[in-house]
């Protein structure tokens, strides 16, 4: 009865989710120092992995259409990836910086334009009741508190300034480490895997193999385009409109873009709160632009760059992200929708195996009787 109703499926999922996550975090202060020690080397490993899948179609595509060595066409690749790294340090970063620092100072004053508002909005009988002096209080809030906060935040969860430092260079230092090896070796993995471990693979894993590293390479390479894609139209847009700190929005945004569902539009947050008082004509024609703008991604960008490899309803996602978000933060909101979804196909695999380990013991305790 359960088999086709999706609706049990979905609520009995999303449970199961709740539940993980609780279970993780009521135990976050018996595996904190384990995480720790992990976090060391699996960020690297992570961010190694995910620079791997970005960089790896390049190498295959100067391999195989262009007939250049793949050693060659490896160090090519890291050549154009840190070139334009250290060309974004040089050259992007102090226009980034200088608009933050801009961006920062002008936000000052915001306040004092939320103050006009409130002192406005309490003439109009609707707003009669409205206590102004507490409510501007509640406004009392600046870009420079909120960094504040975040800075002390930040420093409070890394324990200290030392450690933070040696665990910054340490993942400087193992992620190019990483994702070389994984540029010279990774593509061995698996037929090193089929001549020994699965020489004789009665139970296809290597097919599970196969197609899970199809998935993460087309999400994370298409993920990654389309990102790119969204922030650079963004920044074209904000420019040509005339928006003050085009970069640090059109940015923002690209990176947003990473999070299901929600992250267009958190994307636009920034923009609008600096926008709104200061200039806000421009501020909505920028809204409608992004809006096209997504819309155009959402049905036409989007499918064709990443397709429907990830496979998850939206109710389940909007779970992942809010608890996801609630444990690990942006990062937790950017990697629970493929992390779900790659257990997902794994679970799938294993209950296949089940049913069909069922329906032989079945055939076999039918053919008993005959």
């Amino acid at each position: 009865m359960f088999r086709r109703n999706k609706l049990f499926f979905w609520t009995t999922e999303i449970l199961l989710i709740t539940l993980i996550f609780y279970l993780w975090r009521e135990m976050g202060a018996i595996i904190t120092p384990f995480v720790s020690v992990v976090n060391t080397i699996m960020i690297p490993f992570l961010l190694g992995g995910f620079l791997y899948y970005l960089t790896n179609p390049i190498v295959i595509f100067l391999e195989k259409e262009c007939r250049i060595n793949r050693i060659i066409g490896i160090l090519l690749t890291l050549c154009v990836l840190f070139g334009s790294i250290v060309i974004a340090i040089v050259y992007l970063l102090p226009i980034l910086i200088n608009q933050l620092s801009s961006l920062i100072n002008s936000s000052q004053g915001i306040y004092g334009r939320l103050q006009d508002l409130v002192l406005e909005l309490s003439k109009y009988p609707a707003f009669q009741e409205l206590d102004i002096q507490q409510t501007i209080q509640q406004l009392n809030l600046s870009y420079v508190d909120i960094l504040q906060n975040i800075l002390n935040s930040v420093t409070n969860s890394v324990g200290s300034v030392l450690s933070a430092l040696v665990s910054t260079v340490l993942i400087i230092i193992m992620t190019p480490v990483f994702l070389i090896y994984f540029l010279l070796d990774g593509h061995k993995f698996l037929p090193m895997l089929e001549r020994t471990i699965l020489k004789r693979d009665k139970l296809n894993i290597s097919g599970l193999i196969t197609n899970l590293n199809a998935t993460i390479s087309r999400y994370i390479s298409g993920v990654s385009i389309d990102a790119f894609i969204i922030g650079f139209l963004a920044f074209i847009g904000y420019s040509v409109i005339g928006l003050r700190f085009a970069l640090v929005f059109a940015i923002f945004s690209g990176l947003t873009n990473l999070i299901p569902y929600v992250g267009p539009t958190i994307g636009l947050i920034p923009m609008i709160i600096s926008n709104l008082f200061t200039d806000p004509q421009k501020m909505i024609i920028a809204v409608i632009y992004m809006l096209i703008i997504q819309q155009v991604d959402g049905n036409i960008l989007y499918p064709r760059i990443v397709g429907g490899v990830m496979k998850v309803h939206p109710i389940t996602i909007l779970v992942l992200l809010l608890l996801s978000s609630n444990i690990y933060g942006v990062v937790g909101m950017i990697v629970a929708v493929p992390t779900y979804s790659i257990l997902k196909e794994i679970s799938k695999f294993l209950i296949q195996l089940y049913e069909k380990h069922k329906e032989v013991q079945e055939v076999k305790e039918k053919s008993k009787f005959f």
